[in-house]
């Protein structure tokens, strides 16, 4: 063992000592300690509070340390002290923390703990603060005024950590409050005051005030309301509130400023030398004196709210929707609101609904935090005004060349976005349909997804630290109970999909007519199906969100084509479960929808009428028929005949193992040399992709970047033309970020590709031919020829926690005239046996389940272990018929208890720390909680915390593969990393504020960790640069490849007349900026750290910390697909040709796409933001590429007339002979 644990006590005797604090302890042995070579330590104070436990690493230094002061003549608090080393070995995970803490700091280039402590660490830190008030900074006249809409005279403590700020106070607790600590309401618990605290992250603070006159006091002005909790009075656990105690919702969702007073008034000045050692953000020294309100802010909305119906009475909701936001989000006060609404519906007579909308939207990025250095002739009435009317303008020119969303495949949405203090309105933007939506598309502006989260944008999850209970059920369920009110409408809680119950989002609707039939949620929910058999909520809401799952398409079909068959049951196991069949002219109806250039699938995944699973060609059947199984019905009673399609298996997928097959595979002795090899294959792989132009292009391609855009093609042509792109800053960030997130897939995801492995669709094998323990695998390359492999396999699904979620099987060919032959893309299981294959692999089934096939034959273990069998509970029966107040229920349950995600991290750490991996016997506890997790969403029986195995319970440290990656910065001058901070801020530092410490990390040993280990992103990007001829220049370029391109261009086209188009480029190129802004702003998911221009032309996201969560890969996968339907848009604009040309205006495209190349690369003009993003002018390049296409059309015509030129010549000298 290398670490030692020492023990520290007070010699018996004399007064009684004062009580230790660590942080304390820490400062006074650090110098002790150091110059026996131990730099780190952990204290840890017993409970006496007189005596401690030093852990270190380093035992042999240690022992040299405690024999040195071996007599007691330390003195701490003027009482001499004794060091003695504990009979029990230190906690063997903590060592393995500190030896790497230090790891880390010494390679910082640190001596010693002192030298880590961060600026102003000396600094006073606490102050006393006697008001808080909420509200908005106001003009009257020129100037600013803070208006306070709620104050609250407090006796409070405000600390100023390294990562938050936090406000501590006493308050009695309010009734409810009471009733929520007390089951016996009315006692006298309330006479007790109760602790609040308020944290407010400094990443959420754009502006800081700080005034030191009379009142001295500061103002911070939020981009998200703080946290609060409070803390019971007499059991002393603290929990979550809705917010600061009395403070209106109205108040704490619009008003996003927040005003502390000084209780001594010099604390002003200890706030300036804060700030100026970096300690808090830079702040502005002015008035802050709160000036009396004339009408409550609740008031206002009121009054906003009774002017949107009178003088804004002949608006449409659309635009009514924007106004409300514009107040109810905070940036503009409801009486500026108000005072635009005349001007606001002179726009829509005169434009319409749809450039009205538009212009009002782009009006929230322009415009700025107001306060005391922003002017109000910003602020006022007029310059919103002056701003809407230039908006008109631009989307109006914008409006030629926006084409319409497919109302088949997506719906515009209108959201809401509820958190603890605020309901904030967002979009309408266009998302995917489904089947509600489709059938009253005509209505859609009346409904609303509806989405719970945290002040911070994160998913709210269960925490059994802190309570979350008064948030879930007296917050959130208020809102599904009571509905939200918008632009005169109250909707009101309708239903959700599997998918948006784990993504906390459901569907909200407005009652509305049609054909004389008032709709509201449950007049829809009675059309859907006939659930009144069902007893159970949870079963209830998945059968109803059959109905919210979003789908491509939807296709006819007559409910007379539907056969059903039996399913194949055997020993209890359905091996039919979810899968039936279709003929092959049902096949090309759904095929019809695939896009243009995909190989015609043979398996889709479908909803239809109250059916839902997979559907596969069978070549026996003749005549339209579509055969369903018992197992794929889960309702009846419904009136919709479309078959709707979900998923399409019109391509293989690729293989890539991720963490939890990585773990299983190693714990059945798959030697760690093969994971290794798989990640350097990867590496290299990266390396070359940016080896050559030709690569490079190759390269983008296999990882979807530039296709829709045509930039691959275009990086072709250039090299065609011998210019020179490793020239080009542009082009070297696309490859940079490209790589980059490749490479953080390895690092932090351990996303390891598997050539010789596919992923595909599960059906059963419906011609008996396939033995037990066979499976036909058969796919269809990008390339064009078909494959299949044979041999021994490995078959796994993910998530896989169990060892035996991994299963062998054999992998066969069938004879050339089986109906086999006819499927592609997917995996057929055999019908025999005791029990199907899909159930072994983590309780698979074949309604649309993807699963993994290896034949890669150093990845197949020699034995594998028996498979999991978990007893299938029973969904809570209410004994009743179900309610929609029932799922609302339900949701918030779920919401409150789901574990799922807690429970794989915990696998995950235990996996790591145990000797014997997933086979321990917590493991295996753990994979079956999972199990039971994963059915929660269909049984509403959640996980019983008391079955957590011990081990897990109090583990608080977690392997290093699982830390945050070093910090990323995206510069004009490339990109750079920065060196991981190690946090040795003690839990009772007010550096800490009162905060837990953040997780610590230790080096993991297996195989995980060794991956993990052997990526270094700085030295990979130096040493790629190093040896990549495109990448090796180190002088940031300013001359860019397209500035040659534009010259070539300029020699091709002598005598076309492009300059007539220029203002029409300029026009053009101003709203591509304004588009791609918005997308910035609705797909960025920190303040602090916006994304770039080139994440979003590139569709992916650079994490800043190394680790994505599932909601930015989630938010990933919209923004490309948002940002390249709007480019091919503006590039179809750039090429369109006018109707009605004449002689003198032929080349139209030509001249408009070269004027629009002539812009893009000049610098933008000016445009009045709020921020200016990371501009990397990727106008120019959808315009080089629009170009050089229509180059190519007028050099081939001209090769053409040269052609027919020489031809007649020819003729003519024939005629002459």
């Amino acid at each position: 063992m290398e670490g030692i644990e020492l023990h520290i006590h007070y010699i018996k005797g004399g007064s009684k000592p004062k009580e230790l604090t660590a942080s304390d302890l820490k400062s006074y042995l650090t110098p002790l300690l150091n110059p026996f070579g131990i730099i780190n330590f952990e204290i840890r104070i017993f409970q006496s509070g007189i005596g401690a436990a030093l852990t270190t690493h380093k035992r042999a230094d240690a022992l040299k340390f405690q024999a040195h002061y071996q007599k007691p003549r330390l003195m701490l608090h003027g009482r001499r002290v004794k060091i003695q080393t504990h009979i029990h070995e230190p906690n063997e995970i903590l060592v393995r923390v500190l030896k790497r803490e230090e790891k880390a700091l010494l390679s910082d280039g640190h001596a010693s703990l002192g030298a880590t402590k961060p600026r102003g660490s000396l600094l006073q830190r606490q102050f006393n603060i006697i008001s808080v008030a909420c509200g908005n900074w106001e003009y009257t006249g020129p100037q600013a005024y803070y208006h306070a809409y709620f104050s609250l005279p407090v006796k409070a403590v405000i600390t100023f950590g390294d990562r938050f700020v936090v406000l501590d106070y006493t308050s009695r607790l309010d009734n409810q409050k009471c009733d929520t600590f007390n089951s016996h309401p009315g006692s006298n618990i309330c006479e007790k005051p109760a602790s609040y605290r308020l944290r407010i992250p400094y990443s959420a603070i754009t502006t800081y005030v700080l005034d030191r006159g009379r009142h001295p006091a500061f103002v911070y002005t939020l981009t998200e309301a703080p946290k609060v909790w409070v803390t019971d009075p007499t059991e002393g656990y603290r929990t979550r509130t809705v917010g600061v105690k009395a403070l209106p919702l109205q108040i704490s969702t619009s008003c996003h400023s927040y005003r502390l007073e000084l209780s001594i008034p010099s604390d002003a000045d200890q706030l300036l030398r804060l700030e100026r050692t970096r300690v808090l953000p830079q702040c502005s020294l002015s008035s802050a004196v709160m000036h009396p309100v004339a009408l409550p802010f609740a008031a206002q909305l009121s009054q906003l709210g009774v002017d949107l119906e009178q003088k804004g009475s002949g608006l449409s909701f659309g635009v009514k929707f924007q106004l409300q936001k514009l107040a109810q989000n905070g940036y503009l006060p409801p009486p500026v609101v108000s005072g635009v609404i005349k001007y606001v519906l002179s726009i829509q007579i005169e434009f319409g609904t749809l450039l009205t909308v538009a212009a009002l939207r782009r009006l929230f990025p322009q415009l700025p935090y107001a306060g005391p250095l922003v002017k109000y002739t910003d602020m006022d009435i007029r310059a919103i005004e002056e701003l809407l009317g230039h908006n008109v303008a631009a989307v109006g020119e914008e409006q030629s060349y926006q084409r319409s969303a497919n109302p088949s495949t997506t719906m515009v949405t209108y959201r809401a976005e509820v958190t603890p203090a605020c309901t904030f309105l967002a979009g309408p933007d266009p998302e995917s349909s489904n089947r509600v939506l489709r059938k009253y598309g005509a209505f859609s502006d009346y409904f609303l997804r509806v989405t719970f989260m945290d002040e911070d944008g994160e998913a709210f999850y269960f925490d059994r630290f802190r309570g979350n209970a008064a948030i879930f059920h007296d917050r959130f369920k208020d809102v599904l109970t009571n509905g939200i009110e918008v632009a005169g409408r109250l909707y009101e809680f309708l239903g959700f999909s599997h998918s948006s119950l784990r993504a906390q989002t459901c569907w909200f609707l407005a009652p509305f007519m049609e054909n004389g039939n008032i709709v509201n949620a449950d007049w829809i929910i009675s059309k859907l199906g006939n659930f009144k058999h069902i007893r159970s909520a949870a079963r209830c809401a998945a059968r109803i969100g059959q109905a919210f799952t979003e789908t491509s398409s939807s296709i006819p079909l007559d409910p007379s084509c539907v056969e059903v068959v039996s399913d194949l049951e055997k020993n209890g196991r359905v091996f039919s479960d979810g899968v039936g069949t279709c003929s092959l002219e049902v096949l090309k109806t759904l095929q019809a929808t695939q896009k243009s250039g995909h190989v015609p699938a043979t398996v889709f995944q479908i909803r239809y009428r109250g059916a839902k699973g997979v559907i596969s060609l069978d070549s026996r059947l003749h005549g339209d028929i579509l055969r369903l199984r018992p197992s794929m019905i889960k309702f009846e009673g419904t009136e919709d005949t479309n078959i709707e399609i979900c998923g399409i298996a019109s391509q293989m997928l690729p293989l890539v193992l991720n963490r939890q097959l990585i773990k299983i595979l190693e714990d059945l002795h798959v030697p760690n040399n093969v994971f290794q090899d798989l990640q350097n294959s990867a590496i290299e792989e990266l390396r070359t992709g940016v080896s050559s132009v030709t690569n490079a292009a190759a390269f983008l391609e296999k990882n979807n970047v530039g296709i829709a855009t045509h930039t691959t093609w275009l990086l072709r042509k250039i090299q065609s033309l011998g210019l020179a792109l490793s020239d080009d800053l542009f082009f070297r960030d696309i490859l940079d970020a490209v790589v980059l997130v490749q490479l953080q897939q390895l690092k932090f995801r351990t996303r390891l590709p598997v050539k010789e492995g596919a992923t595909l669709y599960g059906i059963m094998d419906e011609t008996d031919t396939l033995a037990e323990g066979e499976v036909y695998c058969s796919w269809i390359a990008k390339d064009g020829r078909p494959g299949h492999t044979v041999g021994p396999v490995l078959v796994t699904r993910s998530p896989a926690l169990h060892p035996g979620d991994i299963q062998l099987a054999k992998a066969v060919t069938v004879p050339e005239n089986s109906k086999l032959r006819n499927l592609h893309n997917c995996i057929a299981f055999s019908s025999k046996g005791e029990r199907d294959l899909p159930s072994q692999l983590s309780g698979g089934d074949l309604d649309g389940d993807l699963y993994h096939i290896i034949w890669d034959a150093n990845l197949i273990p020699k034995t594998v272990e028996t498979p999991a069998s978990y007893p299938r509970a029973l969904p809570i029966d209410l004994g009743r018929e179900i309610t929609r107040q029932d799922i609302a229920n339900f949701f918030i349950d779920f919401m409150e208890q789901d574990q799922l995600g807690i429970i794989a991290t915990q696998h995950k750490i235990l996996a790591d720390q145990l000797t014997e991996g997933t086979l321990h016997p917590d493991c295996l506890k753990l994979a079956e909680l999972h199990s039971t997790a994963v059915d929660f969403s269909k049984t509403g029986i959640p996980i019983d915390e008391a079955e957590l195995p011990s081990s897990c319970r109090n583990n608080i440290y977690k392997p290093d593969f699982m830390a945050p990656g070093r910090k990323v910065k995206i510069e004009k001058r490339g990109i750079s990393f920065v060196p991981e901070q190690i946090d040795f801020v003690e839990p009772d530092d007010p550096r800490r504020a009162g905060e837990p410490r953040p997780h610590r990390y230790y080096e993991s040993t297996k195989i995980l960790g060794i991956l993990y280990r052997s990526i270094d992103e700085s030295a990979f990007f130096t040493d790629l640069h190093n040896r990549s001829p495109i990448l090796k220049d180190d002088s940031r370029m300013t001359k860019g490849v397209l500035v040659d391109l534009w010259e070539y261009v300029l020699a091709e086209t002598t005598g076309i007349e492009w300059e007539d188009y220029v203002e029409d480029a300029w026009r053009m190129r101003d709203a591509y900026d304004a588009t791609v802004y918005d997308i910035i702003l609705q797909y960025s998911t920190s303040f602090p750290d916006p994304l770039e221009e080139i994440e979003v032309f590139i569709g992916q996201v650079i994490c800043r910390h190394g680790y994505s969560s599932k909601r930015q890969r989630e938010y990933m996968t919209g923004m490309k697909e948002k940002y390249d339907g709007e480019a091919l848009k503006f590039m179809a604009a750039m090429r369109e040709n006018d109707d009605d040309l004449t002689d003198e205006h032929e080349h139209v495209a030509l001249c408009r796409s070269m004027a629009c190349l002539s812009v893009g690369i000049q610098e933008p003009r000016e445009c009045k933001r709020k921020t200016d993003q990371g501009r990397r002018d990727t106008f120019a390049w959808l315009a080089a590429a629009a170009v050089m296409r229509e180059l190519e059309v007028l050099q081939h015509s001209r090769v053409v007339g040269n052609l027919e030129k020489g031809w007649g010549m020819f003729k003519k000298a024939l005629r002459l002979k």
